[in-house]
């Protein structure tokens, strides 16, 4: 029985050293596999760390790059707006040149213009006193002279103009005039038709004389020989009449 007892107990001491040898081995193991872990995890994260580090360097030239891109950029911009400025300035001042040489031009148009109308106006006044004292009808208190009509090249109106004078002077007349044609039977000289103008406004006013223009539209198709005007004042017609070549 004794035997048998220490038989068994053997077994269970040996049964029981292995279970520590396996534990120890298991437990080494287990350190080894830690071990490698930790050593790879360290070298992933120092390899992450580097290509982080790596890439934050390269990063912050490209940044250091574009900084100086866009500071050259800004100066340029500086620069070209000094020029628009300059520019500017520049054409201000040749504005104002030109608006003042078109505004002494136009100074200088309008004396030349007024200074003519005074010729003129000083001409009419001398040929009318002129055509008082040559007047060969004084029974008249009005002549028509310089009795002109021009057709337009699309031949739709007429530009006519005359001038009128009145044989006493500082005599104030007032009337009308009217602008007109005559159809004609068949190619004949027998009158068909009498046909008056459309005028805006064909009344006169005035005192010595008066110069007249104006325009009036005419049909296309009318055959136009002679055009007639007739100028009515104090009961009395006056006429005149203007052959077309």
């Amino acid at each position: 029985m004794s035997k048998k007892f220490l038989q068994n107990t053997n077994m269970y001491i040996a049964s029981k050293k292995q279970i520590y040898t396996k534990f120890i081995i298991i437990f080494i193991l287990l350190i080894l596999a830690t071990s490698i872990f930790l050593f790879y995890t360290k070298s992933f994260i120092l390899e992450s760390l580097k290509d982080s580090y790596e890439r934050n360097i390269s990063l912050n030239n490209k940044i250091n790059l574009l900084k100086e891109d866009l500071k050259i950029k800004d100066n340029h911009i500086d620069q070209l707006e000094i020029n628009n400025e300059e520019i500017n300035s520049i054409f201000t001042k040749y504005t104002n040149a030109v608006k003042f040489k078109v505004a002494t031009a136009e100074g200088i148009r309008d004396e030349l213009f007024t200074k003519e109308e005074k010729i003129l106006e000083l001409n009419r006044e001398i040929n009318y006193y002129k055509f008082l004292l040559n007047a060969k009808n004084k029974n008249n208190l009005i002549s028509i002279e310089d009795f002109n009509i021009k057709i337009s090249e699309s031949k739709d109106y007429i530009n006519y103009s005359f001038l009128l004078l009145s044989n006493k002077s500082n005599l104030s007349i007032k009337g009308s005039y009217n602008l007109y044609y005559y159809t004609y039977k068949n190619n004949t000289k027998k009158i068909k038709n009498k046909n008056t103008f459309k005028l805006n406004n064909n009344k006169i006013k005035f005192k010595n004389y008066l110069k007249i223009d104006g325009k009036v539209k005419i049909n296309k198709n009318a055959q136009l020989d002679v055009i007639f005007l007739d100028v009515k004042y104090n009961g009395k017609i006056y006429n005149h009449k203007f052959v077309i070549n």
